[in-house]
């Protein structure tokens, strides 16, 4: 339980100076042009809070390493996340989170709409090692889908 509220105070901490940036650019620019200026900034930041879990490989040949490394690493949040591994072959992996706790904090602030933009560092981060691996998520929570999928594949 400690744990779950040590990272849980993380995500806050994470997320608050995009939600304050908004809040104070709101009354200028208006919440959607606000929402996409601070939203650049939280993909670049998701982005690298990513790179910290998301393990970092030299090759496609590493790949089980990789998947290694990252189950190992995704399980650390497993409680928090509500998270498992629903598919996971020689190739490929998957887990499914079905709790995000940054879409969370931006909900209860009324600015769900910065959602797609953390789950948009996911995509920034795979495409920076497209040559290692590859990427699908079909749905997020934080657009509205029942859970988060995130599957990695050995790149062929």
């Amino acid at each position: 339980m400690i744990i779950k509220m040590v990272l849980f105070s993380f995500f806050f901490l994470f997320t608050i100076p995009f939600i304050l940036q908004v809040y104070v650019l709101t009354p200028f620019l208006g919440k959607e042009r606000a929402i996409k200026i601070v939203g650049r900034q939280l993909t670049l930041a998701a982005s690298f809070v990513a790179k910290l879990i998301v393990p970092r490989v030299n090759s496609e040949l590493d790949f089980s390493i990789f998947k290694q490394k990252i189950k190992r690493n995704f399980l650390f949040f497993g409680k928090l996340y509500h998270l498992r591994v629903v598919k996971e072959t020689r190739d490929t992996i998957e887990f499914r989170f079905r709790f995000c706790p940054v879409s969370k904090i931006f909900t209860i602030f009324g600015l769900s709409d910065l959602c797609k933009y953390s789950c948009a560092g996911d995509w920034k981060l795979a495409e920076k090692n497209k040559d290692c691996w590859t990427f699908n998520r079909d749905q997020t929570i934080g657009t509205g889908g029942l859970y988060c999928n995130h599957t990695y594949s050995r790149k062929q």
